[in-house]
């Protein structure tokens, strides 16, 4: 995985948090190179914790608001311009109610909008709905009729998601040396204070780093982020 200062990278993901868990090291060394990142969710990550008639309350209003706030510190704290920073706010694990066609043409305004030669984006694979649908809808948005600008796509892995699917869980064929910017990454994983819990739990410190480890060692680095490649395009 190379990129150059002309590049541009966009992140599209479901909630806020997966940019982080999924590519944090990435985006910051990115940021730190000067290469520019937009960052798309298309869902908040607050609605599923409740049932349907609370959904439209104050309360759960104001958590929504609160995350996406979180988010907005997490990605200043790995150099994301605020301007780069898109909520779509679709209802959370509820994206198979939602068109696909509006998911897809979501998307699509971003990429022609932006642009990007590389997108980050989640797996097939995951057990969580809303990123799978989000993986066909990306798919779908980037048919590579005339976007001869877009070389790479990429999926991440989300703890407490990918590696869940037994059976079919994420398996990585790119590596990103993160060595340097993990511990940007775990700062930005604490901006989301209530999304995070103590270890043995996937989502704790502990078991980020470990995962970082793991990928390290398993492509000859100290500390790594992994990917599958999706597509690549390479134009004469």
């Amino acid at each position: 995985m190379n990129f150059e200062k002309k590049d541009k990278v966009l992140i599209v993901a479901a909630h806020p948090d997966d940019d982080v868990l999924g590519c944090g090291g990435t985006i910051a060394f990115l940021r730190e190179k000067k290469i520019k990142v937009r960052v798309v969710f298309l869902a908040e990550g607050i609605s599923a914790r409740y049932l349907q008639k609370d959904i439209g309350s104050f309360k759960v209003k104001k958590e929504i608001d609160y995350r996406n706030k979180c988010a907005l510190k997490a990605l200043k704290i790995l150099g994301v311009n605020k301007e780069e920073i898109f909520f779509n706010n679709y209802q959370c694990l509820n994206l198979d109610q939602i068109s696909f066609l509006d998911i897809t043409k979501t998307i699509e305004k971003q990429v022609y909008d932006f642009m990007p030669t590389n997108i980050f984006t989640h797996a097939q694979n995951d057990v969580n709905n809303d990123h799978t649908i989000i993986n066909k809808a990306m798919l779908a948005a980037t048919r590579p009729f005339d976007k001869i600008f877009l070389k790479n796509i990429y999926s991440f892995e989300i703890l407490s998601s990918s590696e869940w699917n037994y059976l079919n869980a994420f398996n990585a064929n790119c590596f990103f040396d993160i060595s340097k910017t993990l511990k940007k990454k775990i700062l930005a994983i604490k901006a989301y204070k209530k999304e995070f819990k103590k270890s043995p739990h996937p989502r704790s410190i502990e078991t980020i780093k470990a995962l970082a480890t793991f990928r390290g060692s398993q492509s000859g680095l100290k500390y790594a982020e992994s990917f599958n490649l999706i597509r690549s395009i390479k134009k004469n």
